[in-house]
């Protein structure tokens, strides 16, 4: 399935979380930490970003089909520090780990969720060079 198919079920999925006119343009999955991760269980996490605000979704399942049960939380975009730190994607208050092949999911987040007037809310170690 196609990244844009992918993320327009996603959007559906998301609905009754997302304000009216909002798509989901980038997500990651994950488990909620580390703990979780080793043991294979616990809940997962969802990282998305749509126009106006970056979400943190609850879900049962840590994949890519799994589907936002409800809001951990929500920032306007340009309002909330997100770092990506090894396996750990940090948005404000709450962190979730990132599965090694959504690590570019992750940036993309950060930097969508960056408000380029502010170029201080995108650290240094989230910033690609070139």
């Amino acid at each position: 399935m196609s990244e844009e198919r992918q993320l327009a079920k996603m959007t559906g999925w998301a609905g009754l979380f997302l304000e009216p006119g909002e798509t989901i343009r980038v997500a990651a999955w994950g488990p909620s930490s580390e703990l979780a991760y080793l043991i294979g269980a616990g809940s997962g996490r969802i990282a998305a970003v749509t126009e106006r605000h970056v979400y943190v979704f609850e879900s049962p399942l840590w994949g890519r089909m799994s589907r936002p049960r409800g809001v951990v939380a929500k920032h306007p975009v340009g309002s909330v520090r997100m770092r990506l730190n090894g396996w750990a994607l940090h948005i404000g208050d709450e962190r979730m780990v990132v599965h090694l092949h959504h690590r570019g999911r992750a940036r993309r987040i950060i930097g969508l969720a960056a408000d380029i007037s502010r170029p201080d809310l995108i650290p240094p170690e989230n910033q690609r060079v070139g």
